[in-house]
């Protein structure tokens, strides 16, 4: 009685798994990897810094934090 069971089991099993290959779609790998025209759709575009952006910068550049600080005598 105990190996009947296993075979029904056994049948049951092998049954459900080949009816999931079935329903499975084969991949071809066209969907892997994207045109080089759907990437650049992808990309947001870049954004122009402001006007305010642009002078912090500057100022930045042209007065680093490592300056020493000026005491006002000549040494």
């Amino acid at each position: 009685m105990l190996h009947d069971d296993k075979s029904a089991i056994n049948k049951v099993c092998t049954m459900s798994t080949s009816k999931k290959k079935e329903l499975q779609p084969v991949r071809d790998g066209i969907d892997m990897l994207p045109e080089m025209v759907d990437l650049q759709l992808e990309l947001e575009p870049e954004k122009s810094p402001s006007t305010d952006e642009l002078l912090d910068e500057a100022l930045l550049e042209t007065f680093p934090a490592s300056d020493p600080i000026a005491s006002g005598r000549f040494d």
